[in-house]
């Protein structure tokens, strides 16, 4: 159940990096939202957010070992993500 919620969850990340999903994301006058607008920004954190829960989820659920791998990897990329969001938000 976490696993699949997870996958949806970065695949949704994964889009709204992609120039498709800024097009469909665009503001009532049709201009495109890129992932570093206000709004991209902060879809990008909540996405962040709700990976973040996920992976802890999974690993109180006690998920095998040989998944801790891969979860500490979505967990760091993770916060790369964020690392740039704030690095972003900062200059």
């Amino acid at each position: 159940m976490f696993m699949d919620r997870l996958l949806r969850e970065i695949q949704l990340l994964a889009n709204i990096f992609t120039a498709i999903e800024a097009l469909r994301l665009a503001d009532e006058h049709g201009n495109p939202r890129g992932w570093a607008s206000p709004f991209g920004l902060l879809q990008i954190t909540r996405c962040c957010s709700t990976i973040s829960d996920l992976v802890s989820s999974i690993a109180k659920a006690g998920y095998r070992e040989c998944d801790k791998a891969m979860l500490e990897e979505i967990a760091r990329e993770t916060r790369k993500v964020l690392y740039s969001v704030n690095a972003h938000v900062g200059a």
